[in-house]
């Protein structure tokens, strides 16, 4: 019998992937501070000159085994193929599959090694099967309990630390005329924290503003959280710890839970044509402009500004490109920090092709002070009793 050697792309991908680990171990080679983190593995981006590890990472099994993202520069990844090219610098897609091909030594394969390989490929796409559909129902159980816990929060957020955290950030919600529905208080919610470093676990209940997450149906699917503290001066700020491993380095006083692609905080939708509110995303009327921020705090400093506007928070800057809008918008002003980081540009620059792509013309408001976003600004403008004008835009 004569030795085969043909095999398919999506064959060879779903071997490597069986081999993830190894691969991984090859393409992206442990550094100081790499971790496993259940199904994740942290380490350096083997294709650019990294400095930390965090931002960088493999999905080892699962559904998406042999997926990597880096949250820094390329939140949307690649796929095992993309791996060994981002390590070798290796762009030609033949170029990558004849290194994998190298790696799982099918150069010469004989009948048995043919049999032995497929039986092990289709125990794979079995156990993939199999954690996608596991995935899938996680997902489903952590939206309906992201949804429960907006519910159990305090809807009206008047006189609770919500209220007087945002007024202490120069947000007076009076201004736009009404309390944004996906805000609410909740007195205890949960905190925890595990450091990979030290084993160290950090848990307690506090206060926190909690923002409801919704798709462009209008379907609460995570749950936003900012946790708050009182201050010795008696002013209600963010959560505030040092990391227990990374000096300098603050705890996260913000996290989501739950998430669907394409999600945002939704704070105002505007004014109508007539006064009163705007009516709902899906119902806004052909040519609509949406203000989209990064964090709640400066979305609602665009609605103090203009009260009229339609406003929603991405929670990211890499999601900010990503966030699901109606056909009838037409026009995008992307609130971006004046972040003089390399990386964050890149990832601005990705959210204005993103809305760019889909037809609408985008729109970019940015402080000219270094590391100012919005708040920042305004709350500068009170400090010197002085009027901000109202949010300004350059052509993206």
């Amino acid at each position: 019998m004569g030795l085969r050697q043909t095999w398919s792309i999506e064959e060879i991908k779903d071997m490597m992937v069986a081999r993830m680990v190894d691969v991984a171990d090859r393409y992206a080679p442990p550094a100081p501070g790499s971790y496993t983190d259940k199904h994740l593995y942290f380490t350096l981006n083997p294709g650019r000159a990294d400095r930390s590890v965090g931002s960088f990472c493999i999905h080892l099994t699962g559904p998406k085994a042999g997926h990597w993202v880096d949250f820094a520069t390329d939140p949307k990844g690649g796929d095992v193929f993309d791996l060994i090219g981002l390590s070798l610098g290796l762009a030609d897609i033949k170029d990558q599959l004849r290194e994998a091909r190298a790696f799982l030594g099918l150069q010469v394969d004989s009948p048995a090694d043919r049999a032995m390989r497929e039986n092990a490929l289709a125990m794979s796409r079995a156990r993939r099967a199999e954690a996608e559909a596991e995935a899938r129902r996680d997902a489903d159980r952590r939206k309906r309990r992201a949804f429960g816990l907006w519910m159990a929060a305090e809807p009206k957020i008047a006189g609770t630390p919500v209220d007087h955290y945002l007024r202490g950030r120069g947000i007076d919600l009076s201004v736009i005329g009404h309390q944004p529905r996906a805000l609410r208080y909740l007195a205890k919610c949960r905190y925890h924290f595990e450091d990979k470093t030290t084993g160290e676990v950090i848990e307690f209940t506090g206060p926190a503003m909690v923002a409801a997450m919704t798709n462009l149906q209008g379907r609460c699917v995570a749950v936003h959280r900012t946790w708050l503290q009182l201050g010795r001066d008696g002013k209600w700020t963010k959560f505030a710890q040092p990391h227990p491993s990374m000096p300098g380095e603050m705890l996260k006083a913000k996290k989501v839970y739950g998430w669907e692609d394409g999600c945002a905080i939704r704070l105002s939708s505007g004014t109508g044509p007539r006064g009163g509110k705007g009516p709902p995303l899906a119902d806004c009327p052909p040519g609509s402009r949406v203000y989209i921020a990064e964090g709640i705090e400066t979305a609602l400093s665009a609605g103090i500004l203009r009260p009229e506007a339609r406003v929603m928070a991405a929670y990211s800057l890499s999601n900010m490109g990503q966030v699901a809008l109606p056909d009838n918008v037409a026009e995008v002003v992307l609130l971006a920090d004046h972040d003089t980081n390399a990386e964050a540009q890149a990832s601005l620059q990705d959210a204005i092709a993103a809305h760019q792509a889909k037809g609408r013309a985008v729109f970019v408001w940015r402080s000219p002070v270094p590391g100012e976003d919005l708040n920042d600004a305004l709350r500068r403008a009170q400090a010197e009793e002085r009027t901000l004008a109202p949010v300004e835009e350059a052509v993206a």
